[in-house]
């Protein structure tokens, strides 16, 4: 394996010097070409972020730590999948636990439902408030229709709200203008066994865009740990929708989107032998409308309704969201740009408890049935202080049913030293409120009355409070350098205060804290070489109240307080190339390295610790016409089968291994 890993090294070191040796020489490049380049610096240099206030700006400029992943990205990166795509963004953690779930984060705390990211697709939150987390399974979008992914690593409640603690995702979808035609794709692997997305756009009279799609997806399981036996946790997902555009109504934008979707997440729990399917049913719909004012106003409105259903043997759960939100964008000067907003939001939700199966712990909700509201207030405004020093203050102020009142400001400072250089610092508070399994939950053991756990009405929000610094320069016009550094200190965490012998109740009797910090570099190397990496650091600690018994409660084997201290790596490497070997043909390669998972306190099955893995993937394109492009993807090309995260609540020990596929598309 070393000798592999030095080759691979080697190669890339003898690329990377050739290539920019090759840049030094040429003195001419055909105008074509130059005008692609132009194009693809602009944009990988450039890139405009929405998920900071609402409003484009550039996220050179802003003061926080930030990331844009582009449609091309992902289409060259070879991934099938967003959880997949998130390995690419610097300071995001994702570990695949089996054939349909991940545990994916920002900055550490990272489990099966991290419950510190907000993760939202279009301004729509999927973070759900049953387990808290991301059911990753039911996110299976046609990813060229994915116009960019937005990351905000760190808090970004100010803007957001609660649950935006440790990080943001934004996964942005692209106007009907930008769809076209007929899109075909057609995937076919061994782990990706089919996927078939097909799409159509068009354009009406008045000009106003639409899109039509329809996707299917069949992927098959992960092998078990250490057996190698198949663990059945195959999963199969259909989904379609639209989006409407509307430009023809002067100084206003509107669209109207929405998706409708079934899957099957196959062996989702491990509380028995018996295969426990998850089935999940869902749609929303979502409206924006931008409205200009004049010169100096403009406003932003958007609402969505969501309907989820999901059932397990276990249970049966009912959700349904309206969700409106109100922005307004008022400069006073060219020196003051102030921001206020109102937001509401009402999710209903009904739990069925089932306990048909053999050893499987019973759980039930008190009440079954929730109809819970969410009232919110924003301010914001960002203050010329000179030319070159800019202030942002501002808060979200919030009111919900599981804790009352919240506030989460946040202050931002940006200098810039130089037209190439941006030096910026904040200070923010940010909280996560409770979810349904923390306050109503009632678990019991299996085939008993015992109750193991128990929610609590007065489990508080917990508290984080962020500093953080960064530093972005570009050496040149085809390079770029970001630098983030962090520093979170924790109140308030949760905790299951009981022993074994007593049921453990939520509680907030931990402390916590973490800083690291993250660098990425983008090097544009000549019209055919783009070349990118990153590092990331993170250390974390955590403690308990002198009071608690989180260490001996009867769940502290799988949920304790001290699991977060050896769930997320410390260092993570990744390296990126994008080349064009020719106009039509390319070749693209990632490489990642994963610190080891530290062996945690306690000796149960859940604190061993795993070692470190290295990853590489490889792609290779062929557009033959526009109308066509055929691809080759191989990923764990080394085939270092291993494991990416420990036991959770809800999955096996499994492995992956190397995964190939061949995917074919048409459009026109």
């Amino acid at each position: 394996m070393k000798k592999i890993f030095n080759i691979l090294i080697s190669f890339y070191l003898f690329f990377f010097i050739s290539q920019a040796h090759a840049q030094i020489n040429t003195d001419e490049i055909n105008k074509a070409d130059n005008k692609d380049y132009d194009d693809a610096k602009n944009y990988t240099f450039n890139p405009q972020i929405f998920s900071l206030s609402k409003k484009k700006e550039n996220a050179f400029d802003s003061a926080s730590a930030t990331y844009v992943l582009s449609s091309e990205d992902i289409r060259r990166s070879g991934i099938t999948s967003i959880p997949e795509a998130l390995r690419l963004i610097p300071g995001v953690q994702v570990s695949r636990l089996n054939g349909h779930s991940y545990a994916i984060t920002v900055r550490g705390f990272q489990r099966q439902f991290s419950n510190k990211l907000l993760v939202m697709i279009d301004g729509r939150t999927i973070y759900n408030n049953l387990f808290s987390g991301v059911f990753w399974d039911e996110q299976d979008y046609v990813l060229e229709d994915i116009d960019r992914i937005e990351v905000i690593r760190g808090p970004g409640g100010a803007i957001w709200g609660a649950n935006a603690v440790n990080g943001v995702i934004n996964i942005i979808t692209k106007n009907a203008s930008q769809t076209k035609g007929t899109y075909v794709s057609q995937i076919l692997g061994n782990k990706d066994q089919s996927i078939t997305e097909v799409r159509y756009g068009g354009e009406t009279k008045e000009k106003n865009n639409y899109r039509l799609y329809a996707k299917t997806a069949f992927r098959d399981g992960l092998d078990q740990y250490p057996s190698k036996a198949r663990n059945r946790d195959e999963n199969i997902h259909y989904r379609s929708g639209f989006r409407y555009d509307i430009s023809s109504i002067k100084n206003n934008t509107i669209s109207l989107k929405g998706d409708i979707y079934k899957g099957i997440a196959r062996n989702f729990g491990i509380f028995s032998s018996q295969i426990n399917d998850k089935s999940s049913t869902g749609g929303n719909v979502i409206l924006g409308w931008d409205s200009k004012i004049s010169k100096k106003s403009k406003t932003t409105l958007n609402s969505y309704i969501d309907y989820h259903r999901f059932y397990l043997p276990l249970l049966r759960r009912t959700a349904k969201t309206f969700d409106i939100d109100f922005q307004h964008f008022y400069n006073f000067s060219n020196y003051q740009q102030f921001t206020w907003g109102l937001g509401f939001r009402q999710m209903q939700d009904d739990i069925e408890e089932k306990n048909s199966i053999i050893g499987v712990p019973p759980i039930s909700y008190s009440p079954s049935w929730r109809n819970d509201q969410l009232f919110t207030v924003f301010l914001q405004d960002k203050i010329t202080i000179n030319e070159k020093l800019f202030l942002t203050i501002g808060s979200k102020f919030e009111k919900n049913d599981f804790t009352g009142f919240e506030y989460q400001p946040s202050t931002k400072i940006v200098y810039y030293p130089a037209r190439n250089q941006t030096l910026w610092s904040s200070v923010s508070r940010s909280v996560r409120t409770p979810t349904r399994g923390e306050d109503d939950i009632k678990a019991r053991a299996p085939d008993s009355t015992f109750v193991t756990n128990v929610g609590s009405d007065n489990f508080k929000a917990e508290d984080m409070i962020a500093y953080e610094a960064g530093y972005r320069i570009k050496p040149s016009h085809t390079a770029l350098i970001d630098i983030a550094a962090f520093y979170n200190k924790y109140s308030r965490l949760r905790t299951w205060e009981g022993s074994h012998n007593s049921s453990a109740a939520a509680d907030n009797m931990g402390r916590g804290d973490t800083n690291g910090f993250e660098i990425n570099g983008k090097w544009q190397v000549n019209n055919k070489l783009l070349l990118e990496a990153s590092y990331d650091y993170l250390e974390i600690r955590t403690s308990l109240n002198s009071a608690s018994t989180d260490n001996n409660s009867i769940v502290s084997s799988s949920d304790s307080l001290a699991l977060a201290e050896g769930q997320s790596p410390r260092n993570q490497f990744r390296l990126r190339s994008f080349y064009n070997i020719t106009s039509n043909l390319e070749f693209d390669n990632m490489f990642y390295y994963v610190d080891a998972l530290p062996t945690g306190a306690g000796n149960n099955f859940n604190q061993k610790g795993l070692p470190s893995h290295i990853r590489f993937d490889t792609r290779i394109g062929y557009q033959p016409s526009k109308e066509l492009d055929l691809s080759i993807g191989i990923q764990d090309l080394l085939d270092n089968r291993y494991r990416e995260f420990k036991p959770a609540l809800y999955n096996r020990q499994t492995q992956t291994g190397r995964t190939f596929f061949f995917k074919l598309v048409l459009q026109y």
